[in-house]
């Protein structure tokens, strides 16, 4: 897990990070040299992170909100087109809210939502009613012939959830 700084340090890095003219192995050394007595220094590349962050997204990294949980730019804005649109890709909230695709995915994936597109691959029509009429007289018939023929076939977990085996 990444080390996670007081909002107070943060600032610090970027004013200090400005002040180098946004040299970060600069800003580093400097950080070093002005904070002698702190237990941990930030590498050269978490002036960068701090500077993106509150340039592209108006926050420091990992910010925490008042839930206890770092909370990402746009958040609310992408989990509500989900909540609208379910089967809405990451594209298609790209399209509608102007927000990266991959921060979309970022969002989602944080909150445990996996994006997918619905592919139909199986469907029943109607001209197969007389074969399925046909597979349940065969089962109905092998099941009076023995009672524990159910009982030897090989089923998959989803249909052994939906027969209650």
């Amino acid at each position: 897990m990444p080390t996670r700084y007081t909002s107070q340090e943060y600032a610090n890095m970027q004013l200090i990070y400005g002040e180098c003219r946004c040299n970060a192995s600069a800003a580093a050394r400097l950080y070093r040299e002005r904070y002698p007595n702190l237990e941990r220094y930030p590498d050269h590349s978490v002036f960068v992170n701090v500077h993106r962050s509150l340039t592209e997204g108006g926050h420091f990294p990992n910010q925490i909100r008042a839930g206890g949980r770092a909370r990402f730019p746009y958040e609310e804005e992408v989990l509500q087109e989900v909540a609208d649109d379910p089967s809405i890709a990451v594209r298609g909230i790209e399209e509608r809210t102007g927000i990266p695709k991959s921060t979309a995915h970022r969002i989602l994936q944080r909150a445990e939502m996996h994006p997918f597109h619905v592919q139909r691959v199986q469907s029943l029509l109607p001209r197969d009613y007389p074969e399925r009429i046909s597979f349940c007289r065969t089962m109905l018939q092998r099941h009076n012939e023995n009672p524990q023929f159910i009982q030897k076939i090989l089923w998959s977990d989803e249909s052994t959830k939906l027969l209650g085996l």
